[in-house]
């Protein structure tokens, strides 16, 4: 399976519809907020490494405090919701068979 890692590319300068096209060359673009905001699904091993792309800053962490405070409200909630998505779940009994002590089985076919 190829593993990918979601990078947040945020145009500052430049135009949206040329550097979707080039974002698009580059790997799966998930989701949009024109005319600034992209998710792009990158090689988890280009960790580290972003494409040059003119007029684009790309954030594979989390976005600075200073860029996330030029961002308009719809804008701030694209981010917010990138970073949830990101952030380990805790689901009770994950990765457990399920047969597992004090675990309840599925229902039996009727």
């Amino acid at each position: 399976m190829d593993e990918k890692r979601e990078v947040l590319v945020l145009v500052e300068d430049g135009d949206w519809e040329t550097v979707v096209v080039a974002l698009r060359a580059l790997g799966p673009v998930t989701q949009l907020l024109p005319p600034r905001l992209a998710l792009v699904a990158l090689p988890a091993d280009s960790r580290g490494e972003t494409p040059e792309l003119p007029g684009t800053a790309w954030y594979a962490d989390d976005v600075p405090p200073g860029a996330y405070d030029r961002l308009s409200d719809q804008e701030k909630l694209f981010v917010n919701a990138w970073r949830a998505r990101r952030t380990p779940k805790q689901r009770p009994g994950d990765h457990l068979p399920w047969d597992a002590p004090g675990r309840i089985p599925p229902d039996r076919p009727r």
